[in-house]
């Protein structure tokens, strides 16, 4: 499994300090970024957390699988980032793109890749039982608190039954 990590994401989680959690549920080593996400993410005072992240692979995508998905009307009208996420999706066979904008998840569905929002990965780890309902609402406070998080009311509603 390649887990691939949108700059929305990855900064969420940053912030909060549980990037390891996305390691944990997926049981992956590593977390894939495109350089687009890393240049993001450089433009930010998250850089040095994200430099000591040993976990964060950089991957440079193949220019010719993003010059063939641009003909995508939903998928050119994204950013650099979540461009390069998707292709970097297509490229590996086994991948999830963590990802939050929803723009960006409609175009992934639409050519085929599988994606996790936020209040999902959550949500996946209270059901698994890699988080109990006590840590869930410390890290939807912390999203909330440090990243301006915003939660739909179903949302808040599945995460703390």
């Amino acid at each position: 499994m390649h887990v691939v990590c949108d700059t929305d994401f990855l900064s969420s989680f940053l912030k909060i300090g549980r990037l390891e959690l996305v390691k944990e549920f997926f049981g992956v080593d590593n977390i894939h970024i495109p350089v687009a996400v890393l240049y993001e993410i450089a433009k930010t005072d998250l850089i040095t957390d994200l430099l000591d992240k040993h976990c964060i692979l950089v991957i440079r995508i193949n220019d010719a699988d993003l010059i063939e998905m641009e003909h995508d009307i939903w998928f050119a009208s994204l950013g650099s980032g979540e461009k390069e996420c998707m292709v970097l999706c297509r490229q590996f066979r086994d991948s999830i793109l963590l990802i939050s904008d929803k723009k960006a998840m409609r175009a992934a569905g639409k050519n085929r890749i599988t994606v996790l929002n936020i209040p999902a990965l959550l949500l996946a780890c209270k059901e698994t039982g890699v988080l109990d309902g006590d840590e869930i609402a410390v890290i939807v406070g912390d999203l909330k608190k440090m990243d301006y998080y915003e939660f739909s009311y179903e949302e808040e509603r599945r995460l703390s039954e």
